[in-house]
Order: structure tokens, then C-alpha cells, then sequence
């Protein structure tokens, strides 16, 4: 049977605090997210983050990226950039993608040799059907930004070299940016997809996150299938009631006959 999945992109900005997992865990919870892919991830202990199983891949330079797996969901088939500027793997059938490409005017020449080079390392061997977001700090149109652009003609060559499809419907009107600074806005979060996976994209939208200054994007498609793996539930003893002086007389009184 067919399944809906909800996945999201979102720069957490390194957050480390207990306070801010916490909000973490309850953006995802309340969001519904099945497989959040976070980038900015400078730390390695997601487990405040429960119902949750992390992979990350902290990096050579300690801002990496990360992704967030609802208990019970499977990913297969990893892979990691040593700089920790990608992850990927199988889900679904689908190869998710998750990237944090060069930020800033000072590396736009790393950032196209990223998307020129690294990236192509982290693509599948085989006609397997991509799904690739993250932050790309840059954008491709100039709709996608105010002030000075930051454009980039190496991803404008690999969107159109792999057929991806940008998951979000831009309007003239309603401009989508999901990350603000003094100098400007822009949309620098995204999600691509190719193209025979459009009829199966159920809905995209932004979301608002207290803990960052980036929006996350959330996409949802129904795949087929629901691979799950399901934990025997075993009863366990309510341990609180060994404080209670009557229950421990009860549980004597039961033991001595």
C-alpha cells in the first residue's frame, strides 16, 4: 500500500544545547517528519532526540551534516564526503541526497568545485531515482534573491545534466526565501528531485523553526511500500510503585506464600 512521507531540509546552525535539541525534537515530532536532513551539524550526539536515529557525517571541518531517521524506517547504502559537507543514502528505492555547499562571496570558487567535483561522488552508480536537498548557498535564478545575487552556474549545469526538478512552485508574487541576512533574503534551502518522481510529490511547503534562521522545506510523497521494522512490545513493571510502602507490603506478603 501506498504511503505518504514527509521529508525536510533544515540548517540547524550548529545547535547544541539541551534546550535547543529539545526543540529540535519537538519541531520534527510536530511536524511528523520522517527523515530530516540537517545540515550545519557541529556535534555528533543527537540522543536527545528520541523516537529518532541519527547518522552523521561531522566532517574535517566540524560543520557537517546529518540525517534524522524515525525509529522504525530503514536507510541503506551510505555514503559520506570526509568533509562533512555530504551524506547520502537509499530509502524507498529513492537516493537521498543531503548536501551544505560553501557559504559566502569569498568561496563562490569552492562552491562551484563542489558542485562540480564532490557532489558527482556522492550520485548512484546505477539509474536509481534522486531525491537531493540541503543548502546550497546560492541560488540559481534571480527570483530566488534580493540585493546581490549569488548565482552559481556549476548547479545551474548539474540540475540540468541529472533532469532535476525543484520541488517548490515559485510565484512571482509570493517570494519563498528561507534564509534572511542585512544584505538580503534568498532561497538557499531546496529540494530537487528527478523528474518520474514528480507524480509522486504530494505537497511541498516552508516552515518556520525557533532554533534557526533558515526555514525548513518539507516535502511529502507517497512511495509504495512501508518498510518498517517493528520491536516486540514486552510488558515492563511500573518501577515508581516500589516507593509505595503498601505495595511493597502487598508484593511481600505475595512473595512469602
Amino acid at each position: 500500500m501506498p504511503h505518504t512521507y514527509k521529508i525536510a531540509t533544515l540548517n540547524i546552525n550548529g545547535i547544541a544545547t539541551y534546550t535547543k535539541m529539545s526543540m529540535l525534537g519537538d519541531f520534527l515530532k510536530r511536524q511528523d517528519i520522517d527523515i530530516a536532513l540537517l545540515q550545519e551539524v557541529t556535534h555528533n550526539d543527537f540522543t536527545n532526540i528520541h523516537e529518532y536515529n541519527a547518522i552523521i557525517n561531522e566532517g574535517t571541518d566540524k560543520r557537517g551534516t546529518a540525517i534524522l531517521v524515525k525509529t522504525g524506517l530503514q536507510i541503506q547504502d551510505l555514503e559520506r564526503k570526509p568533509s562533512g559537507r555530504g551524506i547520502a543514502a537509499m530509502f524507498q528505492g529513492i537516493w537521498i541526497i543531503n548536501i551544505y555547499a560553501p557559504s559566502g562571496a569569498e568561496k563562490r570558487v569552492e562552491r562551484e568545485y563542489f558542485f562540480n567535483t564532490d557532489v558527482t561522488f556522492l550520485l548512484p552508480t546505477d539509474s536509481t531515482e534522486v531525491l537531493i536537498a540541503g543548502d546550497f548557498n546560492c541560488v540559481t535564478s534571480q527570483a530566488d534573491c534580493t540585493g546581490k545575487s549569488n548565482m552559481s552556474r556549476a548547479l545551474t549545469t548539474f540540475i540540468r545534466g541529472m533532469g532535476l526538478c525543484d520541488v517548490w512552485t515559485t510565484h512571482p508574487h509570493i517570494p519563498a526565501y528561507t534564509h534572511s541576512t542585512n544584505m538580503g533574503a534568498s532561497r538557499i534551502d531546496r529540494i530537487y528531485i528527478t523528474n518520474p518522481l514528480q507524480s509522486r510529490k504530494k505537497g511541498a511547503e516552508t516552515v518556520a523553526a525557533a532554533f534557526s534562521d533558515h526555514l525548513a522545506v518539507k516535502i511529502r510523497m507517497e512511495l509504495d511500500g512501508i518498510n518498517m521494522t517493528h520491536k516486540a512490545k514486552v510488558w515492563r513493571m511500573n518501577t515508581t510503585l516500589l516507593e509505595e510502602s503498601s505495595f511493597r507490603e502487598i508484593i511481600k506478603e505475595q512473595w512469602g506464600k
